[in-house]
């Protein structure tokens, strides 16, 4: 698998059934493909990112943050950055010091036998921007993860920048990967947006489907569409051929 990272997504209790409050439909179903894709045994990835929502108490996505106004509503915003933009509003999730915004443990056991090869980029940490993908965090140490600076939390927040220009793709560059495995939750929205980003920051990238569940069936067909039109490989929820697969792409 060289020159191969493979980025998990958001595995963490909030976005799990059966007690998540933002769950995944059957995302408890992706945990044992995870589960094999860290096994040391059968694979060699040089670089393994798993990203974490990481978010304040009162966070600019959430609904509570915003009364009388209601999850899943749309709102007209303005972030810390100054930008306007349509915000759907959320459930709580993934706060911080909570156990939902924990990475859910037989993944996070699997990772901590990986070591100095994993990473963490915790994402949504600032109370006034909202973030999906993992290009958007900042990056730290998996097993002993650091808390966020001031700028990543309240304080006047680093520049908008690029996904080529991000601390993730500048690590991966770093590190002298060309590749990505996208797996995690969820699909139509964390999933998607890093996607996104690894293929506008010119990584060729692969979305592994039976390891990814989405809020909706319909946003996550869109979702790999639209992947695909940019030049994305998807492999499909239902193939079990996907072992073989991952391994032909990686040549």
């Amino acid at each position: 698998m060289d020159r191969i990272a493979l980025l998990i997504i958001d595995v963490q209790y909030d976005f799990l059934p059966p007690s998540g409050s933002l769950a995944a439909e059957h995302g408890e179903e992706i945990l044992p493909i995870i589960e094999d894709l860290l096994d040391e045994t059968k694979w060699d990835w040089p670089v393994i990112v798993a990203s974490q929502d990481y978010h304040p108490r009162d966070h600019i996505s959430f609904a509570t943050t915003h009364p009388p106004h209601k999850p899943f509503e749309p709102l007209l915003l303005k972030d810390a950055r100054g930008t306007n933009y349509e915000q759907t509003l959320w459930p709580e999730h993934c706060i911080q010091g909570t156990k939902g915004s924990e990475i859910e443990e037989s993944v996070k056991e699997k990772l901590d036998k990986w070591s100095d090869k994993v990473k963490l980029s915790r994402k949504g940490t600032h109370i006034g921007l909202e973030a999906y993908s993992a290009f958007e965090g900042y990056i730290t140490e998996f097993s002993n993860p650091s808390e966020p600076t001031l700028e990543w939390s309240s304080g006047k927040p680093p520049e908008s920048t690029l996904p080529e220009q991000s601390p993730l793709s500048l690590y991966l560059r770093q590190k002298g990967i060309e590749k990505v495995v996208i797996v995690g939750l969820a699909t139509d929205f964390c999933v998607f947006q890093t996607a996104l980003s690894s293929i506008s920051a010119s990584f060729d990238t692969l979305l592994l489907g039976p390891a990814m569940r989405g809020i909706s069936k319909e946003g996550t067909e869109k979702a790999f569409e639209r992947l695909r039109s940019m030049g994305g490989t998807v492999i499909d929820q239902g193939d079990t051929n996907w072992n073989t697969k991952i391994r032909d792409w990686a040549k």
